[in-house]
């Protein structure tokens, strides 16, 4: 089975026309491309959608393979620390794929 990219939450970049998504595509080389959760993490704990998206993340730490997925960390700074812990709880290390604005790519940073 192909490694997966996992992304912590497709961000969108502002231009001058609107809004665009990212674009992830220099990312593919290394695996098939994840979205870890659909929104940014709710701040209130009785939030509905805290739930879900503890669910979205208890589904990844399920499906990651610390021996050949990565990881692209976007998005709320507690939200990336968050989905951290929750790797570290399961015994699970991550490996980073990190943009290199000089080299126009990601590499990849962790065992």
């Amino acid at each position: 089975m192909k490694p997966k990219v996992w992304i912590v939450k497709e961000q969108v970049v502002r231009n001058a026309i609107g809004h665009n998504a990212m674009d992830y595509t220099p990312a593919m080389r290394h695996g098939d491309l994840e979205f870890i959760t659909r929104s940014d993490m709710p701040m209130h704990k009785n939030s509905s959608v805290l739930a879900n998206w503890v669910t979205d993340v208890a589904n990844f730490v399920d499906k990651y393979d610390e021996s050949k997925d990565f990881i692209i960390t976007t998005g709320q700074p507690t939200a990336i620390f968050a989905i951290g812990h929750a790797l570290g709880k399961a015994g699970k290390s991550p490996r980073y794929l990190v943009w290199r604005r000089e080299d126009n790519d990601y590499c990849v940073l962790g065992s």
